[in-house]
């Protein structure tokens, strides 16, 4: 057992988020929780949250120019949160940013290849949330240069196509009020968020018109 952020979490082998089975539990446990009886759905929610996850500490440490976790599963370790979406993932070994992208790509594919076929999300949606990610956890690990965060993110997603995943090159938009301009993701894909019972759309949602989501988006600053 282990503590994180206050949470009693017990690690499991990366690899077992290949197991079908285990990756039914947490699209049935996803419903649940968003009372939702949509696989899709769910499936898609949960990807949202873990390949948040999976990329954050790889694209903090580029950004950081620290040694990057290696993203291969086999020698790593998970953990899931309380709330059932994927914690962490624990490795010892290290990759650079020039082999990054095709890392990534090794480890996501079986994943997301798993993750569609017991929800029968997309893959290409699965991917599209993947670039999405990338391009956010870049803004995180430098909060103070977003132009270099959003080169980092099309470098490395780049990579990741030319190793063949199949996601979209990232996309932003540049948002001008009284502080001057920052840069955010003009995100490819939906996290379907809406479609379960009480919600409604996220402020950057693609799902409605450009006019509104900068809207949303320079109020986030006032």
């Amino acid at each position: 057992m282990s503590e994180s952020a206050g949470e009693q979490v017990s690690w499991f082998p990366a690899t077992d988020m290949l197991d079908p089975d285990w990756m039914r539990r947490r699209v049935e446990d996803t419903a649940r929780r968003w009372g939702s009886d949509d696989a899709r759905v769910n499936g898609t929610l949960w990807w949202y949250s873990a390949s948040s996850t999976l990329v954050a500490e790889r694209l903090a440490a580029v950004l950081a120019g620290r040694p990057i976790p290696d993203p291969d599963m086999s020698p790593a370790q998970c953990f899931l949160r309380e709330n059932g979406y994927l914690g962490g993932m624990l490795t010892t070994r290290t990759t650079t940013p020039a082999e990054l992208g095709a890392r990534l790509t090794a480890a996501l594919t079986p994943l997301i290849d798993v993750l569609a076929e017991v929800s029968g999300a997309s893959p290409r949606a699965l991917w599209a949330i993947t670039t999405d990610s990338v391009a956010n956890r870049s803004f995180d690990g430098s909060p103070g240069d977003r132009d270099r965060a959003s080169e980092v993110a099309e470098k490395v997603v780049a990579d990741m196509r030319a190793a063949g995943a199949a996601a979209p090159m990232p996309r932003f938009v540049d948002i001008h009020d009284r502080w001057g301009r920052i840069r955010y993701t003009r995100r490819s894909s939906c996290c379907l968020i809406y479609e379960t019972p009480g919600s409604g759309k996220c402020v950057s949602c693609p799902r409605q018109s450009p006019e509104i989501r900068r809207e949303k988006l320079s109020s986030l600053r006032a």
